[in-house]
């Protein structure tokens, strides 16, 4: 129940933090989201410390603790949480800052997260009630849900269609890990009803205080269909539930992805549960579990189209080298007017407008930016954002060879007006392609949380092994 606490404390850290970023970019490493993380790992180390020193107190030897269920598993997790932070740094001082939560380190933070939590599972006592159980497996499926956060929070910095086949693929693939660690039926169930109430938590308080909140988890209520007895066909029923609830989110509203990108992954998803479906009918049961999961991802990259860079929420924010106040406004039907007055730079002459640029989900528009005639230091511009959601629109110039923006974050129905102070800063990284350097720590990275996922899922079935064959 504490790791699970600590955990529940990091996930409303996730949240907290990307709305931070979103709202105000620029941040420190003190500011109160990332207090609330920092404690939270503290307080989860602590309870593996706790676990490894009563596991002694009873073994007395190393061996015995590393063959203690689970604990192998936890303490490498634990380790590549521990390893992710100094690689993240590493990362943005050599390749730029960043804010894309896909970045090699930061899924290597979110998966090791993942790992740790279910190596939890793995080594809870056999006497650990409903309650320690549903809750460990609310934070575990909070935790696989973090890889899509961005999509729930409306700042996707790649394309929506991925959103759909990930939901369903790591929440179906959590839902495998719980059930297979609890004879209990009613944990799932209590897992889910846990998670849905803390989202909605999260959601009520970030919204009360201004911030930037997630979306209702409408499509996860699907994971109910689970507890159908229909055998292994029950996947396949909760695979298409958490479908069908997507659209009926993103028709009403509930969710901030676009409908025509859900609807163009529902085909993709719709394809892979037919084959799923005549793959049980043959009995063929192991291939069609094991590769349910793995065809949702692979067909959707196929289906999914050109990557474009991802630039939009906090895209690498740099030195600053000066103050701008932006404003802009719209009248809800996505022409939005850029203001750009009172830019006071570090140098003498006035920057040169470039243009307005707005970003979602690796999409760029731009429009112009020009100097006003009658005012120093005012410039002004429009933009024309294409679709529904929130966009991240910037005003950039050019000052001695370097590229200087300043940014508001804008919904393309905006229609009123908003201005902010901000700093006007140099962004880093970009839109060219990465250095071989960079693909071969970021192949390490991403081979290393590889590795946890392969080592867990090894470890969940060997554990489902012993706990039927003891039943017996």
């Amino acid at each position: 129940m504490a790791a699970a606490i600590g955990a529940g404390a990091g996930l409303l850290s996730a949240y907290w933090d990307d709305a931070w970023h979103t709202t105000l970019g620029r941040d420190s490493a003190l500011i109160p989201p990332h207090l609330l993380l920092y404690s939270s790992i503290v307080f989860v180390g602590l309870v593996l410390a706790v676990w490894g020193i009563r596991v002694l107190r009873h073994g007395r030897s190393l061996r015995a603790l590393l063959s203690t269920p689970g604990f192998a598993l936890a303490a490498a997790a634990a380790a590549a949480t521990v390893v992710a932070a100094p690689a993240d740094a590493f990362w943005h001082n050599a390749f730029g800052r960043d804010a894309v939560l896909w970045s090699p380190p930061h899924l290597l933070s979110v998966i090791a997260t993942i790992v740790l939590l279910v190596a939890l599972l793995i080594g809870l006592d056999a006497r650990a009630g409903l309650a320690a159980r549903a809750s460990l497996g609310a934070a575990l499926l909070g935790a696989s849900q973090i890889v899509v956060m961005e999509y729930d929070t409306d700042v996707p910095q790649f394309a929506e269609v991925f959103y759909l086949p990930l939901l369903i693929a790591t929440a179906l693939g959590t839902a495998w890990v719980i059930t297979a660690l609890t004879a209990d039926r009613r944990a799932l169930p209590a897992a889910v009803a846990g998670y849905l109430a803390f989202r909605m938590i999260v959601l009520a308080a970030l919204g009360a205080v201004g911030w930037i909140a997630p979306d209702a988890p409408l499509a996860l209520v699907g994971l109910f269909a689970l507890t159908i007895p229909v055998g292994p066909w029950r996947w396949i029923l909760a695979a298409a539930a958490i479908g069908i609830l997507h659209v009926a989110a993103s028709v009403t509203g509930l969710s901030s992805v676009g409908l025509v990108p859900v609807a163009q992954s529902l085909v993709v998803v719709g394809a892979v549960l037919a084959a799923t479906a005549v793959l049980l009918a043959v009995r063929r049961r192991r291939v069609a579990g094991a590769g349910l999961a793995g065809l949702l991802l692979v067909v959707s990259l196929v289906a999914a189209p050109e990557p474009s860079p991802a630039q939009a929420h906090d895209p690498g924010q740099g030195a600053s080298f000066g103050t701008a106040t932006i404003t802009v406004s719209g009248e809800g039907a996505g022409l939005v007017a850029v203001s750009v007055t009172d830019l006071e730079s570090e140098t003498a002459e006035s920057p040169t407008p470039v243009r307005v640029v707005a970003r979602r989900a690796g999409e760029s528009v731009a429009g112009p930016l020009s100097a006003s005639a009658e005012r120093a230091g005012s410039f002004s511009g429009s933009v024309q954002l294409p679709q529904p959601g929130l966009w991240f629109v910037y005003a950039q110039f050019t000052d001695r060879g370097r590229t200087l923006e300043v940014w508001l974050p804008v919904d393309q129905m905006l229609a009123s007006t908003t201005t902010e102070r901000r700093d006007l800063y140099q962004p880093v990284g970009g839109a060219v392609a990465p250095p071989p350097g960079q693909i071969l720590v970021g192949a390490l990275l991403l081979g290393l949380g590889a590795a946890l996922l392969i080592w867990a899922g090894a470890s969940v079935t060997r554990r489902r092994a012993v706990a039927t064959t003891t039943r017996r």
